[in-house]
Order: C-alpha cells, then sequence, then structure tokens
C-alpha cells in the first residue's frame, strides 16, 4: 500500500475536482493526511510526514508464527513448573494460560478454514491425529482414561466446533455479514448449552459421557466435561472473532504506525490505558478470588489478561519481529510435553516426582528434565511422521491404514487375551512377541509404502526392497537395531517394576515396619530461598532468619526400599478427612496421650487445640466434630482406666451408640509413680498387663484396631522434687515399664505400636517439667499415626455412589448476557479487540475498524485468491500497485490510460 501519484491528461474542470478527490481518498485509505477530521488534519501538518502503511509480512505481522510457538512455550514452561513444585498458589494465573491455549484453538483453525477452505475428511483425520495418537497410545499402554488428559479432549471437541461452523453453508465464509451472522448464531447456542441451566448440555452429550467414577473423573465424565469445558467454553469462539477480524487488526496496527509519532503514542497509549484499566478491575476483581470461586468466572473475564497480553506484546514492529527461540522450541511441542509430564517428568498422573537419582535433587532434576524434552520432542517427530504415513492426502489409502491399524490393535488385544487364558502373560513372552510383531510390521510397512511424490522417500523404499538395507547402531540393520533396544528396555523395565515404586496409593500394613524410623531434621534458615520466601510473606529482614545455633526441626523418616511402597508424607488437613471419612477415633490415656491428639486435631485444622492454659480443667474428656469425622479423647490415667474402657466397648452390631473405629491408647507413668512401690503393686500392676492383653485382643477381635503407644522418653533433671518423681518415674525407671508391657505382650496384642522415645530421645532436653515437651514435638507422633490410618482404617463406603454433580450448576446468565454483549461488538464492530480499537480511533478516525473492511479483505482475498468480496456504495478497495522500471534502474510512476482509469474507478 503506497501514496501513488498518478499523471493524467488534463481534464475539464469538473474532472480534475473529482481527481482530486479520488487522490485524497486514496491518500485517506493508506494513512495520509486527507482525513474527515479537519482539525485533526492541521496537527498532521505540523507534524512530521507520514509514512506509507507498510505492507504485511510475516516476520513483523501480528500473532506470527513464531510469537504464537513462543507464547505457547512460555506458557507450557510455567504449567510445568507449576505442576512440578505443586504451586497451588498460582492455580488462577494457570487457569488463564489454558484459556489461552483454547483460544488459540479457535483462532488457529479458524484461520485456516478460512484460508484454505479444506473441509475434507482427510484434513479432519490429520488433525485428530495430531491431537490424539499421543493421547491414544498412553491410554492403551498405560491403562489410563481419555479425560484424565482433559486438554487434547478440549482441543478436539472445540476443533470440531470450528470445523462444523465454517462448513456448514460455507459460501457465505467470504461475505461481510453472513459469516458474522452465523458466528452470532453460534454465540447465542454457546449461550444456551453453558450459561442457562436448561438441560441442553446434558441432552446434547448424554450419548458420550457418563456418570461412572473412573480415573481423572471420579464425578463421572459427564460432570468432568461439562466442568473442564464450562471453564474455558467462550474461549474458543472469542479466538474466531479474532481470527476472523485479523486483516482489520493486522491493517489497524500498520496504518497507526504510518502516522506521525505524536499520533502513534497518543492513539496507541490511549488504547492501552484502556485495556490496562479492564486488566486493573480484573486483576483486582476476579483474580484475587480463591480457586473455587475464580472458577466461576474464568470464562467470562479470562479474555480481558489474554487481549491485553496480544496488544503490549505486538504493539510495535520491533517487538513483533523478535522471539525467544528457547521458547519458540518449546512451543512447538507443547501437546507432547503436557502429556509426558504425568509419565515421564512426574508420576502418579502429575503427584509425585520421577525421582532416578534419590538424594540429589538438583542433579535428578537435570537428568529427569533432559529426558523428559528429548523424549517430547522425540515423539512430536515421530507424530508428525506417522501421520504423514498413514494419512496421506489419498482419501482411499487413509481409510485403508486406518482399517489396518484398527486390525493390528485389535489382534494385540487377541493375542493377550488368548496369552492370559493359556497364563503364559510375562514380561519375557511380550519381549519376544514384541520382537516378532516389530519385524513383521517392520517388512509390511517397508513392502506397502506408497510413494507419494518425495524422491528422497522412493529411494529409501527402493533401497530397503533391493535388499541394501541402511545401516543402523554399529553397523547393525534398523531390524536387529530394534530388537536389541526391546531387550535393554524389557530388562530395565522387569528391574524397575521389581525394585522400584508406583503410583501414590494407601500405604500397605507392611509399612508398620518402617513407620517409627524416622529423625528430627534441623531447617537452616541460612538457605538464600528460605530466607526470601520470609522477606516476601512476612516482610522481614531476610539476614536475622540465619542463625548456625536457633535451629527449627521437622520429622523425616529414614528412606525405605522402594518396591515397599511405603512412602512416608506429612499428611495435611484435607487428607486425613477423606482417608478417616464417616470413621470415630477415639484416643484413651494419660496426659502423654492427650498431648498426641491435640497434635492429631491441629493437623485436623484446630490450630488452638492443646494450647497451654493454667485454669483449664485436664482431667477430662474431650469431644471433636470434623464433619463426618469424630475425634475423641477419654482420661484414663491408670492401666484400671484402661481396661475399663475397653470393656466399654462391645460389638459394633450391639452397641446403642457409636463404637470407635481406632481405638489409640497409651499409659504407664501415673501406674509407675503412685502404684509401683511394694511387692503387691508390682504384681498387681503385671497381673493387670495382662488383663489389658486379654481386652485388646477382645477388641481387635471385634474388627477395631488397637494403637498402643509407649511412654515417651522422661528428662529426668527436669522432674521435679515433689511426689518423689526423680527416683519414681525418671527414664531408668521408665524402661522397666515399657519393658513389663512388652514382655506381657502389649505390643504383640496391639495392630500397631507408635514408639514414643523414637521421636522424643533425641529432643529429651527440651521437655520441661520432665514429661512433656513443646506442642511442636508431638506432631511427629500425630503425623505417624496419620500415616498409619492407611491400613489401619479405610473411609467408610458410601450407600452407594454419592449423587453425581449436574451440568448447569456453574451457568451464570447474567455474565453470558455480558460476554454476548462484548462480542458483539467485535463482529458488528469488526474489532478483534471487543470494541477496545475505537478507543485510537479518537485520535486516528482513519484507523476505526469498520472502515477498514474492504481494504483489509481485498488485499487479503487477492493475494490469497479467495472469492471476491462485493464492495459497498462508499468503500474503496485498493487496486495492485504495478510498477516498471525506468532507464536509470529506479522505479517510475504508471501512467494509466483512459481504459485502465475507469478499471481502477470500477475496482474501487
Amino acid at each position: 500500500f503506497y501514496t501513488v501519484k498518478i499523471h493524467v491528461k488534463p481534464k475539464p474542470a469538473a474532472a480534475q475536482n473529482g481527481k482530486k478527490a479520488d487522490e485524497s481518498e486514496l491518500e485517506l485509505r493508506n494513512g495520509g493526511t486527507a482525513d474527515a477530521s479537519h482539525g485533526h488534519q492541521n496537527g498532521h501538518a505540523a507534524d512530521s510526514a507520514i509514512k506509507p502503511v507498510a505492507e504485511a509480512n510475516d516476520a513483523t505481522e501480528i500473532l506470527n508464527r513464531d510469537q504464537t510457538e513462543e507464547w505457547k512455550g512460555w506458557m507450557q514452561f510455567m504449567f510445568l513448573l507449576y505442576h512440578y513444585f505443586h504451586a497451588e498458589e498460582v492455580y488462577n494465573s494457570i487457569r488463564i494460560m489454558i484459556t489461552c491455549y483454547v483460544w488459540m484453538t479457535g483462532f488457529g483453525n479458524f484461520s485456516f478454514f478460512y484460508l484454505k477452505a479444506d473441509y475434507g475428511i482427510v484434513r479432519v483425520l490429520q488433525m485428530l491425529w495430531r491431537l490424539n495418537f499421543l493421547v491414544g497410545f498412553l491410554c492403551l499402554t498405560q491403562g489410563t482414561t481419555y479425560i484424565l488428559y482433559y486438554i487434547c479432549l478440549l482441543h478436539t471437541y472445540f476443533f470440531f466446533m470450528v470445523y462444523v461452523t465454517m462448513r456448514l453453508d460455507s459460501s457465505i465464509n467470504y461475505t461481510k455479514w453472513g459469516i458474522r451472522i452465523k458466528l452470532g448464531i453460534l454465540g447465542l447456542i454457546i449461550f444456551c448449552v453453558w450459561d442457562l441451566d436448561s438441560g441442553l448440555f446434558r441432552l446434547f452429550h448424554l450419548p458420550f459421557f457418563g456418570t461412572t467414577p473412573m480415573l481423572g473423573a471420579t464425578g463421572g465424565s459427564m460432570w468432568e466435561w461439562y466442568f473442564r469445558s464450562t471453564l474455558d467454553h467462550w474461549s474458543t469462539f472469542l479466538g474466531m472473532i479474532f481470527a476472523l477480524n485479523f486483516p482489520i487488526t493486522s491493517l489497524f496496527y500498520r496504518k497507526l504506525e504510518a502516522q506521525s509519532l505524536t499520533f502513534q503514542i497518543l492513539a496507541k497509549g490511549s488504547m492501552g490505558l484502556a485495556l490496562l484499566v479492564a486488566f486493573g478491575a480484573w486483576a483486582m476483581g476476579p483474580f484475587r478470588a480463591g480457586k473455587i470461586e475464580y472458577n466461576q468466572t474464568n470464562a467470562y473475564f479470562g479474555f480481558i489478561p489474554l487481549i491485553t497480553y496480544i496488544y503490549f506484546r505486538n504493539l510495535t514492529p520491533w517487538l513483533r519481529g523478535r522471539t525467544f527461540e528457547l521458547l519458540h522450541q518449546i512451543g512447538k511441542t507443547t501437546l507432547e510435553t503436557y502429556l509426558m509430564q504425568h509419565h515421564i517428568w512426574l508420576t502418579s498422573n502429575a503427584k509425585s516426582l520421577l525421582t532416578l537419582v534419590p538424594g540429589w535433587p538438583k542433579l535428578n532434576f537435570l537428568l529427569v528434565s533432559i529426558l523428559y524434552v528429548v523424549l517430547s520432542r522425540r515423539l512430536y517427530q515421530l507424530t508428525l511422521f506417522l501421520r504423514g504415513m498413514m494419512l496421506p492426502d489419498d482419501k482411499a489409502a487413509c481409510y485403508r491404514n486406518l482399517a489396518g491399524l484398527a486390525a493390528t490393535v485389535g489382534a494385540c488385544y487377541g493375542i493377550v487375551y488368548a496369552m492370559s487364558i493359556l497364563d503364559v502373560l510375562s514380561l519375557e513372552a511380550v519381549g519376544i512377541l514384541s520382537v516378532v510383531f516389530g519385524v513383521a510390521v517392520y517388512h509390511t510397512v517397508i513392502s506397502r509404502s506408497v510413494d507419494a511424490g518425495n524422491d528422497a522417500g522412493a529411494a529409501a523404499i527402493a533401497t530397503a526392497k533391493s535388499g541394501s538395507v541402511r545401516k543402523g547402531l554399529g553397523g547393525i540393520t534398523p531390524i536387529w537395531t530394534g530388537a536389541f533396544i526391546v531387550v535393554i528396555v524389557g530388562i530395565f523395565w522387569k528391574h524397575m517394576i521389581a525394585t522400584g515404586a508406583r503410583t501414590l496409593q494407601p500405604l500397605p500394613s507392611t509399612c508398620s515396619q518402617y513407620v517409627n524410623n524416622g529423625v528430627w531434621m534441623p531447617m537452616n534458615g541460612c538457605e538464600e530461598g528460605e530466607r526470601h520466601a520470609a522477606n516476601r510473606v512476612h516482610s522481614i529482614y531476610t539476614e536475622s532468619l540465619c542463625s548456625s545455633t536457633d535451629l527449627g526441626h521437622l520429622w523425616a523418616w529414614d528412606d525405605v526400599p522402594s518396591n515397599s511402597y511405603c512412602r512416608f508424607t506429612h499428611r495435611d488437613s484435607k487428607t486425613i478427612k477423606k482417608g478417616l471419612r464417616g470413621r470415630n477415633v477415639l484416643f484413651v490415656g494419660d496426659s502423654i496421650t492427650r498431648h498426641v491428639y491435640h497434635s492429631f486435631s491441629r493437623q485436623l485444622g484446630v490450630p488452638d487445640a492443646g494450647k497451654y492454659n493454667a485454669t483449664a480443667e485436664k482431667h477430662v474428656d474431650i469431644d471433636r466434630n470434623f464433619g463426618n469425622l469424630d475425634v475423641n479423647f477419654q482420661w484414663a490415667a491408670y492401666i484400671t482406666d484402661l481396661i475399663d474402657k475397653l470393656k466399654a466397648i462391645k460389638s459394633p452390631a450391639s452397641d446403642d451408640r457409636k463404637h470407635p473405629d481406632v481405638v489409640i491408647m497409651g499409659g504407664g507413668a501415673w501406674d509407675k509413680l503412685w502404684h509401683y512401690s511394694t511387692d503387691e503393686e508390682k504384681a498387681a500392676l503385671a497381673s493387670s498387663v495382662q488383663v489389658l492383653v486379654t481386652e485388646m485382643k477382645r477388641v481387635r477381635e471385634l474388627g477395631i484396631p488397637v494403637v498402643w503407644m509407649t511412654p515417651t522418653t522422661i528428662n529426668t533433671l527436669a522432674l521435679p522434687e515433689m511426689d518423689g518423681k526423680p527416683t519414681k518415674i525418671s527414664e531408668n525407671e521408665m524402661k522397666i515399664v515399657r519393658a513389663l508391657y512388652k514382655s506381657k505382650g502389649v505390643e504383640s496384642a496391639a495392630t500397631l505400636v507408635v514408639d514414643g522415645p523414637v521421636f522424643t530421645e533425641s529432643r529429651v532436653n527440651e521437655s520441661y517439667d520432665g514429661v512433656h515437651y513443646p506442642l511442636q514435638v508431638y506432631s511427629a507422633g500425630s503425623q505417624i499415626l496419620a500415616n498409619a490410618l492407611d491400613w489401619l482404617v479405610s473411609p467408610v463406603p458410601l450407600d452407594g455412589p454419592p449423587p453425581p454433580k449436574q451440568p448447569g450448576e456453574m451457568a451464570h446468565p447474567n455474565l453470558g448476557l455480558m460476554i454476548l454483549c462484548f462480542t458483539l461488538a467485535g463482529l458488528i464492530g469488526f474489532d478483534g479487540f471487543m470494541g477496545f480499537s475505537y478507543v485510537a480511533s479518537i485520535f486516528v478516525p482513519s484507523v476505526s475498524p469498520n472502515l477498514l473492511y474492504y481494504e483489509a479483505f481485498s488485499t487479503l482475498h487477492r493475494k490469497k485468491k479467495l472469492p471476491e468480496l462485493k464492495p459497498e456504495t462508499g468503500h474503496h478497495v485498493p487496486p495492485p500497485i504495478q510498477r516498471s522500471e525506468s532507464s536509470d534502474g529506479g522505479e517510475e510512476d504508471v501512467q494509466p490510460d483512459e481504459e485502465a482509469a475507469s478499471l481502477l474507478n470500477k475496482e474501487s
């Protein structure tokens, strides 16, 4: 688009006036000085000369391919870090990034169908292969579900939404209002299905989704899909609107950049300010809500940060022409990195970290990351290669290859089924069959590959058929190279099965031998990361945290063999409540047991449980309820009290009151202090211990686990002199009591023993009265107990599956109407920025999006050979500019004759 002076022969005055008008309109269209506003024209005259409007080019085009790949790359990078570090505090930001991905589905696919008009089945199959080949492979090999990788389902679903929209009555896609009316109808459908609780969502999706709980959809696939799709149900549609208005938006930027610097700053600055105001309102409002509340509004406000990013990322040609290559490369493989993070970088469906080098986290991170990135890139290449091989442009070949693929998968299932019936299914047998099957597939592919016109491919096939097979590793043919790799991988795989860990699951009962093995680890406040995190959160001086003597401590379990499946962790309130749903946990004992009870309550979310209070009565029962979980304490200082409490526990079937589902008990110190002075008292205690063992066994026979807590370590030097405590319950004396209980069979009668000295011996000097410890010390005992409850108690089965959540619970008609208004501004206002571009037109009226339609689209249609536009009266379409070389090597102005001038006017 260049301003061109056209020299013609002298005309009558009227013709000359008309010619000047045409030149003025041409200059106006190209960012020249002619403007509807005379005041604006005067302002231009006082400023520097206006530049010609630059032509669109791939390097500086808004949202060019390199830029969108970079965009996907840095978002994927943040997405992976979010999962790796379980950074739930940035959930809302990650949610926006997923919105951007879904937006690009609408933007990219709409652009393709508009420019290519390729609605053939081959194109659809190729797109579905790109989106679903790897996820299908993972579902088949890992036993996972499709809904678990919900982002793939989102892209697939909304791809079909774009496809159907563009395919239906595709002849009107190139009319000014036809395509916009079609998109308007689509917007109304989205509003009715997702934003109205009308039952339409369930009606449309009932054939494909159900209510049966499954991996990745504990509430059923119907609710899971409703939840996931509702979060971004407007995103693809908004991306389609931006793509529809993309030629206008591109011209809008280029026309602004043809203005003088003053008007560029005024126009771009005013529009940027308007977007920042909207962004600030969103950031201070919906964005600050909690996760649950934010999910309700993401679909309606998520486009604000999205278009703000697009605007400022493309603000100048310099910004548009530069990208970060590393992020660009990551962006190419976002699908593969998203999928493989669940299985390579992370494990247990992104809930734990893959550990190949235990004890060296940074080295492990580096090694696993390299493996993860290399494998993801290789899978990306394989996906594209196999798509080209399995789905060529020949429709018949596509059908034939897909039928062969389905038959192959079916044959594999049949072979495995037969092997399982014959009881010969083993890793070795699978390895042998893999080699045999691989050789057969290799020969089949080589012999049946079709030359698609690629000379190099044809030569490779010809070479393979002639027997001169290209050598692989070490001069070995590809067949034996593959067999060798299968054997090596199989051996490694078998070793990992025998010695490696598994997906996170409740701990098995075999973990009881390890649960008490641990130590208190000092937490170093001098570590830079912790100090600066404290500075950010609490605004403290960073150096004040660093101390070589005053160290905090955290309980940690000893390392255990990976194949023991005993991965002990500090359980939070949510995890404990989920594992004890519907249960009644009973603590029985003295003050030591009570302290552990209070610590367990703090783990469940009662921060002031057990707080120091000299006025509170101590020797009383305590009841606490946590929804459908009861955690109670009964005071029982002496062994006879323990026996009485156990005798009160009847059969669950005959007990009128709610019986305990697990009993945690402990004692011994009171008996040793008050009833262990004479031989008669010692004999009586031994006899009572035997009775206690009998009652413990009886309670266990009722199906109720019994946990015994041995007394914690005594700080003899801290015991007060009163009541003879230093001589009666010193640590040496308490060892006698522990040995007595053990010799009489208390520990063997218990389902589990929580060893008190294990978590108190190393901190005995902190015992302030010789018996009791600071509250934090008891957290180790409560965490040992919380882990052990995995195998001691299971959640109460619900009376049938819980009623599934129903589609429609996230419907917001008012917010839906709001977003419809914004989309209306984008459709009838011809603005990809949903009306914000009109703010810039206040200063430069000629860039008003509604004035740029024909200029932008006629150029696009001419370049891409799309159907010719039919301009309305008053709109001018720029003609193709032709230039001829002058004798001195420069360009000379074209001087059209009268016929050319008439054609120019006709085209305009």
